[in-house]
């Protein structure tokens, strides 16, 4: 996360309070961890990775209200 926000320049934890918010569900099921530095990834959250990283693609939340479609995930 410090890593993220020096290079570009912004402070992670406001910047994506959405996506943060959206792991939840993913740290409840002990698939990620949060910390103050890191977001770690379980063995068994490797599996949905892709769903886990959704909450941070630009893309997706731009296109979301269009009629665009993306590939499904499990």
């Amino acid at each position: 996360m410090k890593r993220v926000e020096e290079e570009h320049n912004i402070e992670f934890k406001s910047y994506f309070a959405d996506a943060l918010e959206a792991l939840q569900e993913f740290a409840e099921a002990d698939l990620i961890h949060i910390d103050d530095t890191k977001i770690t990834v379980s063995t068994t959250g490797t599996l949905l990775i892709r769903n886990i990283a959704m909450p941070f693609d630009a893309y997706m939340k731009k296109y979301a209200q269009s009629k665009k479609t993306f590939s499904k995930t499990v």
